[in-house]
C-alpha cells in the first residue's frame, strides 16, 4: 500500500496520471450542453451529458473566443480537448479546446415533439382552463414528503390564512418514479374529492432534473383532472409540459402558496368593506321607503277621498275633451281625402267623356276597337254614345299610315 500522506498529493498524482495518459490527452466526445455559464466574461463552465451520464467541462477564454457560435442549453455538440482534474476540489473535468455544433439535444427534441403533439390535440387550450377557487376549504399538494418545497408551501399558506387545511400526497419528483407517483396523486385527489385545488410542486433544478415533468401520461392526467391544478415546477425560467397542461402555472412553489389562498387580512378587509356597503345600502333603502311612506301618509286622498275622486274626474274629463277633438280632426281629414278621391274618379269616368261629344267603337262582342287593323270591311260594329249606341256596318277602311284603302 502506498501512503500519499495528504489529499493534495493524491490529487496531484491523479492529475499527473491523467496528463500522462495518451488516450485522455487528445479526445473528442458528443453530448448535450447543460448549465452553460460564462464567469466574468472570460472562462465558460458547463456540463456535457447523454441519457446515462454527465461530465463537467470548462473552456478557457482564448479558446472560447475562437468559437463560431454561442453554446446554449440543450445544444448537441462535439467537444474536443483533454481530461484533467481540478486539484482543489478533486473534480474531474473535460478541458475543451474546440466545440462543434451538431444540433439540438435529444431531451429538447423530445420536449418539442411532445409539446407540438399535445398542443395540436388541444391540451393547452385556454378555454379548458378551470378557475382556481377563491376560498378553498382544503388544498392538496403533490410533492416530496421531505425538503424545502412542502415547508415553503405550508409556511406561505399558514402566514396568509391559518384557517385552511393542507393535504400532502408524497411523491417522487425526480427520475423514473416521478410520473407514476404524480399520476397516482392526481387520481387519489380526484377520486376522493377531498380537496378543492391541487398543487404539483418541485424545487429548482437542471433541465434534466425537471425532465420527468415532461411526461405525456402525466400531462394527460393533469388535463383530465376535475379539480383545478396549479403547476409549480422549478423556478421562473423553468418550463415543463405540465406547466402548459395545468390550469395555472406558478413561477415557484412559494408563488403557488401565495396564489392558492388570499391573505386572511385582505379577506377580512374585503368582508368588512362589503358589510359596511351593505349597511349603507340597507339604511338608504329604509330611509327612502320611510320618506315615501310619509308622502303617502300626508296625501289628500287619505284625508279626503271625495277630493281625490274629483281630481281623477277632472283628469277623465280632460282626456275625453282631447279624445273628442282628435276624433273631429281625424274625421275631417278622412272626409277631405274621400272627396278628393271622388273627384279624381269622376274625372276618369268614361260616361262623362261621352257626354262631351265623344264616342267609342266596339265590335259585336263588346270588345273595344283600338285600330283599323282590328276590323274588316263588312264587319258590324257598335258606336257607343252617351245616351245609347249606333249599330253600323263598315263600308270602307282608310289607313292613315299609308293613305290607302282596305277593301274586302
Amino acid at each position: 500500500m502506498y501512503d500519499f500522506e495528504s489529499v493534495s498529493r493524491l490529487n496531484g498524482y491523479i492529475k499527473q496520471s491523467l496528463q500522462d495518459n495518451p488516450y485522455l490527452a487528445d479526445i473528442s466526445v458528443v453530448g448535450e450542453i447543460s448549465q452553460y455559464t460564462v464567469v466574468g466574461g472570460k472562462h465558460a463552465y458547463f456540463s456535457l451529458k447523454d441519457d446515462q451520464a454527465v461530465i463537467s467541462c470548462a473552456i478557457f477564454q482564448g479558446y472560447r473566443n475562437q468559437l463560431k457560435f454561442t453554446p446554449e442549453q440543450g445544444m448537441k455538440v462535439k467537444v474536443f480537448g483533454s481530461i484533467d482534474i481540478y486539484s482543489p476540489r478533486g473534480q474531474l473535468q473535460l478541458i475543451a479546446t474546440r466545440i462543434e455544433e451538431i444540433g439540438s439535444g435529444d431531451l429538447h427534441e423530445q420536449f418539442n415533439k411532445l409539446f407540438e403533439k399535445l398542443q395540436k390535440e388541444g391540451l393547452f387550450d385556454p378555454a379548458h382552463k378551470k378557475p382556481i377557487p377563491i376560498l378553498p376549504r382544503r388544498i392538496g399538494v403533490i410533492a416530496s414528503g421531505s425538503g424545502k418545497v412542502i415547508a415553503d408551501i405550508v409556511n406561505t399558506v399558514r402566514k396568509r390564512n391559518p384557517h385552511h387545511d393542507i393535504l400532502l400526497y408524497p411523491a417522487s419528483v425526480q427520475g423514473a418514479e416521478c410520473p407514476p407517483d404524480v399520476i397516482r396523486g392526481l387520481d387519489y385527489f380526484n377520486s376522493e374529492k377531498n380537496v378543492d385545488v391541487i398543487i404539483v410542486a418541485r424545487g429548482g433544478g437542471s433541465f434534466e432534473d425537471l425532465f420527468c415533468f415532461n411526461d405525456e401520461a402525466m400531462a394527460r392526467a393533469v388535463y383530465a383532472s376535475e379539480i383545478p391544478v396549479i403547476s409549480a415546477i422549478g423556478h421562473e425560467p423553468d418550463y415543463t409540459i405540465i406547466d402548459y397542461a395545468a390550469d395555472v402555472r406558478a413561477a415557484t412553489p412559494t408563488a403557488a402558496g401565495e396564489m392558492v389562498i388570499a391573505s386572511y387580512e385582505d379577506q377580512k378587509k374585503e368582508i368588512d368593506n362589503l358589510a359596511l356597503n351593505l349597511d349603507i345600502a340597507i339604511n338608504s333603502f329604509v330611509d327612502s321607503r320611510r320618506k315615501a311612506l310619509e308622502v303617502y301618509k300626508n296625501h289628500k286622498a287619505l284625508h279626503s277621498p271625495a277630493y281625490y275622486a274629483m281630481e281623477q274626474l277632472a283628469v277623465v274629463r280632460e282626456l275625453r275633451t282631447r279624445l273628442d277633438a282628435a276624433s273631429v280632426r281625424i274625421t275631417g281629414q278622412k272626409s277631405s281625402e274621400l272627396n278628393e278621391l271622388k273627384v279624381r274618379l269622376e274625372a276618369l269616368n268614361p260616361g262623362n267623356v261621352l257626354k262631351r261629344g265623344y264616342s267609342y267603337v266596339c265590335d259585336k262582342d263588346g270588345n273595344a276597337v283600338e285600330s283599323v287593323k282590328g276590323v274588316n270591311t263588312g264587319d258590324s260594329v257598335n258606336i257607343m254614345l252617351s245616351d245609347g249606341k249606333l249599330v253600323t256596318e263598315i263600308k270602307k277602311i282608310e289607313n292613315k299610315d299609308d293613305g290607302g284603302d282596305k277593301d274586302a
